[in-house]
């Protein structure tokens, strides 16, 4: 049989459509885009998973380059996201409902951690063993901290009168010293920060938790603008999926996400200390995350009544003029989370590698 070879028109033409092909194939999250992305903080073991996810091509694999900037605390990480600086970003639960009560355009897309540690420090040889004990005491603080304002709600749940503790207004750049110097009886702070800062020094403490007295607050919420979610609900699916499984890869295997931390930030090893703080971090961290919420429903999961409660709770315990009280079908919404899962035995894995950490947090 005799055969013809193509024309050079028709081997254009073929050409042509076959390098049409897979751009009109691929899906719509194949061409990558640059995404700013905000910590509340900065990068340290609770946030580490977000360098993790990034060299771990996550982020990459659905259209993503990502571009991680620390943070300078949660109300100033809403504000930049709320801006226009930043794309997508976290920030604390509380600080969020507040940022929304005075009128930022601003809304939660899945829950990464479900205690944001907020509580009270003492030395581990400290007379102080429940909060009743904390009457007649000093407690250092930071006056603009995201836990400050809920320290006196947290004693009255624990039956004590606010006006009987003494608070002593510090820097945040000294207030784990007030503590380990002893120039106080206690400390509030938020657990996942000042405890690596801590025990990194061999300093052995006790964390009393605001939750443990039922005042719940959930930690690192994923966070946008309305707008955003809006003009791309794919975007906002591959983030928080991105995300969460970038946090189960954390929970799966800490070791090797310390290691790729440590690449990724290499300026972290110019401490001789920094991969102690990270391990340390890290783990406190975990066990926020090892929930029910979470293992029931999927990671990025949050429960609603908790952030019901958590809005009457900001609603409460801040005075401020403009506050309105957010509606919390637009503050917060499942939609995306929960897609990422892990089994059973990898749940109880994860806990047993942070069973330490859960002797010393009440």
């Amino acid at each position: 049989m005799m055969t013809h070879a193509p024309s050079r028109r028709a081997a254009l033409k073929a050409g042509l459509a076959a390098s049409l092909l897979p751009v009109l194939a691929r899906p719509g999250y194949a061409q990558t885009r640059t995404v700013k992305f905000t910590l509340p903080w900065l990068a340290q073991g609770s946030t580490l998973f977000t360098y993790v996810g990034r060299q771990q091509g996550l982020f990459r694999s659905r259209g993503i380059d990502l571009e991680i900037s620390r943070g300078f605390g949660s109300l100033a990480a809403a504000q930049a996201i709320a801006g226009g600086q930043f794309d997508f970003g976290t920030v604390i639960a509380t600080p969020l409902i507040l940022s929304v009560a005075r009128g930022l355009p601003l809304t939660g897309l899945a829950t990464l951690d479900y205690d944001a540690t907020m509580g009270v420090g003492v030395l581990a040889d400290s007379p102080i063993t429940s909060p009743a004990m904390l009457a007649g005491k000093k407690v250092a603080g930071v006056p603009t901290s995201a836990e400050f304002p809920f320290f006196p709600p947290y004693l009255r749940k624990a039956g004590v009168d606010p006006a009987r503790v003494e608070i002593v207004q510090v820097d945040n750049r000294v207030l784990e010293r007030t503590l380990s110097e002893k120039q106080v009886d206690a400390m509030m702070g938020v657990g996942s920060s000042s405890l690596p800062v801590l025990l990194s020094r061999n300093v052995a403490v006790r964390w009393m938790l605001y939750s443990g007295v039922g005042l719940k607050t959930y930690g690192n919420i994923v966070t946008a603008t309305p707008a955003t979610v809006a003009k791309d609900t794919g975007l906002a699916q591959a983030m928080v999926d991105g995300l969460a499984e970038a946090e189960a890869f954390t929970l799966r295997k800490p070791q090797d996400s310390i290691d790729i931390f440590m690449k990724e930030v290499p300026e972290m090893a110019l401490n001789a200390g920094a991969r102690e703080f990270l391990r340390i971090g890290l783990g406190l961290w975990h066990l926020s995350i090892i929930k029910p919420e979470a293992r029931q429903n999927g990671i990025g999961w949050g429960d609603p009544a908790v952030f019901a409660e958590m809005i009457d709770l900001v609603m409460s315990s801040i005075q401020g003029p403009n506050m309105t009280k957010p509606a919390l079908d637009t503050l917060y919404s499942n939609r995306f989370a929960g897609k990422v899962k892990l089994t059973a035995a990898e749940w109880d894995a994860a806990a047993a590698n942070v069973s330490s950490f859960a002797q010393m947090m009440a």
